[in-house]
């Protein structure tokens, strides 16, 4: 999808999945958004979404009728239309009406749902029971809470009322601070989108939001709608870093100095993104777990469903040298204080069980196996999952989710092989002396001898690594091993093997879920940890490495 802009004239933007267009200038960025949303709605594209900057949510705590709406509100299409209406406006006009919409959604499907139910019944109860899907404000509500984990909704159907419950304190989502309300009416207006709602507009995402909890809103409703299209106008450089980012243009009023941006190493000044927008979150506990990546949705469900603690902090750190070097609290971590127990884990990824037993002794959990989303493909898993939801029509059975991890681990044993080579084979080369070679060295030629000496050494080390019958017995080696895991049907080993978050995003639909984000949820909401083994060993290990 492109935009040929009228005001920069010449540049062509091309629009991917999810775009940000970084801003000095607030006025200029949003007049600049304002025109590409004039653009698409001159353009056909009327069900655009666009949430505007600069925003006030006022939210009513009672989803009461009056006399003078009731004609707009009273069906569910009256309600619908209504909401629609305002999409291309408002969010703060419209979050009234999204609430409307999700809670006659629900009344009609738990209307479905009763009927269904009846004539089960009278055709003799055969088969299972008609299940009823999860309503959609109950959805919303669990959504706010995976951003929110302290914070409880519920609704009072009698008394039409929305309730927070914190702490065991109720009150009423209108005492919610400008950043709760924010994330609630964000959910309340998105869980609503269908196939139609194409493209998704936002100013200033980041407005009364803390930076760690922006982009884990944001990314967290980009996973749930992977299909759309997301334009973003920003001044955060720290929403602009996250992994989900297809497309980063920095603004400039002049054509030409328009630039978009493939490394941030292009500009000349970067936040310092990992540890300032991590800080707040990790002072406010005394116990962290610092995960990899900077996925904010999957991470922080998975590990606060895994501990079921809410005191502690989960904190997706980076990459491995990330985790490691928070853990170890190394450069700008050292000013960390001393009594925060913090905790890593790292995925086995490719890496070598010799590379990850390194770890053991440094407040360091290996994964045993590839990722995190690995842990939700465990056949007993899939199968609880899709037999709870009870939405296919033919039950799971182990070997038909065996097969299709195995059949996945065949298909792409070759790239996994490689992968895994490349893993092994990595060197960090470097002349370096001693203090005491130094020391000893009088003149610059002896010196030189000892700098040719320590050069020879890397050269030989590297030589050794990248020799070519080396690297074809590391290859045969994993092949052989991947083999042997088809051979012997060895889950353990195939889910080690195996990436995971692409593994879970295929076996999900069979268990009736959209993607392994819907699938977590539904494991969230219907098991602990402790029915499943492998689980119940892994919150032993890391509430025992966290002090719990």
């Amino acid at each position: 999808m492109k935009y040929i802009s009228q005001k920069y004239e010449g540049f062509e933007f091309e629009f991917s999945a999810v775009n940000v267009f970084l801003g000095a200038n607030g006025a200029g960025k949003s007049t600049f958004l304002n025109e590409i949303r004039q653009h698409f709605i001159n353009q056909g594209q009327n069900n655009l979404v666009y949430v505007e900057g600069g925003r006030t949510i006022k939210i009513n705590d009672t989803l009461q009728l009056s006399r003078q709406n009731f004609q707009q509100y009273d069906r569910l299409d009256q309600a619908k239309t209504q909401h629609e209406n305002k999409r291309k406006s408002s969010l703060a006009d419209r979050v009234f009406d999204a609430l409307i919409v999700l809670d006659k959604q629900g009344q009609e499907e738990k209307s479905r749902h009763s009927d269904s139910v009846e004539e089960w019944i009278e055709s003799g109860s055969n088969g299972e029971c008609p299940t009823r899907s999860q309503p959609p404000l109950d959805k919303m509500f669990e959504m706010f809470n995976e951003i929110f984990p302290l914070i409880e909704l519920t609704f009072n159907t009698e008394a039409r009322k929305l309730i927070a419950n914190k702490n065991g304190i109720e009150y009423s989502p209108s005492q919610f601070s400008d950043g709760e309300k924010q994330v609630f009416s964000i959910l309340a207006d998105f869980i609503g989108l269908n196939e139609a709602h194409e493209i998704i507009i936002v100013d200033e995402p980041e407005l009364n939001l803390h930076p760690e909890l922006a982009e884990r809103i944001w990314t967290l409703i980009e996973n749930e709608y992977p299909e759309k299209i997301f334009i973003y106008a920003s001044h955060s450089i720290n929403f602009a870093l996250r992994e989900n980012v297809n497309a980063v243009y920095v603004l400039s009023d002049d054509a030409d100095k328009i630039t978009r941006v493939d490394s941030f190493e292009d500009l000349e000044r970067v936040e310092l993104s990992a540890f300032l927008g991590g800080l707040p979150g990790i002072l406010s506990t005394n116990k962290v777990i610092v995960t990899e990546g900077h996925d904010k949705s999957y991470d922080s469900i998975f590990y606060r469903w895994l501990t079921e603690e809410n005191s502690i902090e989960i904190y997706p750190g980076g990459g491995c040298t990330d985790v490691i070097d928070i853990v170890g609290k190394s450069g700008l971590w050292s000013k960390i204080s001393t009594k925060i127990s913090l905790v890593g884990v790292i995925d086995s990824d490719y890496r070598s069980p010799e590379y990850l037993s390194n770890f053991e002794k440094q407040g360091i959990v290996p994964l045993p196996f590839h990722e995190a989303e690995s842990f939700l493909c465990i056949p007993e898993v899939i199968i609880a999952v899709g037999n709870r939801i009870g939405s296919q029509e033919k039950e799971l059975t182990p070997k038909e989710v065996e097969d299709h991890i195995f059949s996945s681990l065949e298909s792409s044993k070759l790239n996994i092989a490689a992968k895994r080579v490349f893993s092994k084979s990595k060197i960090t080369l470097g002349v370096s002396l001693t203090k005491k070679v130094l020391a000893k060295s009088e003149s610059a030629d002896q010196l030189i001898e000892e700098l040719k000496g320590a050069a020879e050494e890397e050269v030989k080390k590297a030589i050794e690594i990248c020799d070519v019958e080396a690297l074809q017995n590391l290859l045969t080696e994993e092949i052989t091993r991947i083999d042997s895991a088809i051979n012997n049907r060895d889950i353990t080993a195939a889910l080690l093997l195996l990436p995971g978050k692409e593994l879970l995003n295929k076996l999900a639909p069979k268990a009736g879920c959209r993607n392994g984000d819907d699938l977590m949820r539904s494991l969230k909401r219907n098991f602990k940890p402790s029915e499943f083994e492998i689980l119940n060993q892994l919150q032993q290990s890391l509430l025992s490495a966290v002090g719990s």
